[in-house]
């Protein structure tokens, strides 16, 4: 070998190449032949995203926390106080309905009011955003919570609920 030229390994000779006894229909069959592999292999890799994003009834809570940085008890308070901003802006039946499809509503309003989290009405979103200072929620952070919920709900299913919020939250 001389230097400066570099020579690579060869692991056999392409099969249209002139000596190899190999076809080209023979080529096209070994191909056709791993196709069902191929599929199988990429179905696996899509079926995970295509599984979390399209869980109607998965909670959103763990989704918000990895998206915001912010911890279950943060999460939830969050939710709640949106939940009461959401209340006065909605006619009693619309948010009768909404609240049908959330497990305890009335309990976890309360719970924010108890907290201190909602001290008086949520007049605005400006209000709402002030609200999560307790906390420990500040800017720029606050203001991303509320879309972050409306994309949440939109990604696990909730379109009904996603729409009103959307709605309310302008």
């Amino acid at each position: 070998m001389r230097a400066g030229r570099l020579r690579f390994p060869t692991f056999g000779a392409h099969p249209l190449s002139p000596g190899n006894s190999m076809n080209i229909s023979q080529d096209r069959a070994r191909c056709w032949s791993l196709l069902p592999i191929a599929a199988s292999l990429v179905a696996l890799l899509i079926a995970p995203l295509h599984l979390q994003a399209a869980a109607p009834g998965q909670t959103i809570v763990p989704m918000l926390q990895d998206r915001l940085g912010l911890n279950e008890v943060q999460v939830r308070g969050a939710l709640g106080a949106l939940l009461v901003y959401v209340r006065e802006r909605l006619t009693k039946q619309d948010f009768d309905d909404l609240a049908e499809t959330i497990p305890n509503a009335d309990r976890i309003m309360q719970d924010v009011k108890q907290r201190g989290i909602v001290t008086r009405p949520l007049d605005n979103m400006g209000d709402y955003e002030s609200a999560l200072s307790s906390l420990g929620i500040g800017q720029p952070l606050a203001s991303q919570v509320a879309p972050a919920v409306v994309q949440a709900l939109g990604e696990t299913g909730h379109t009904r609920e996603r729409d009103i919020l959307a709605r309310v939250i302008g």
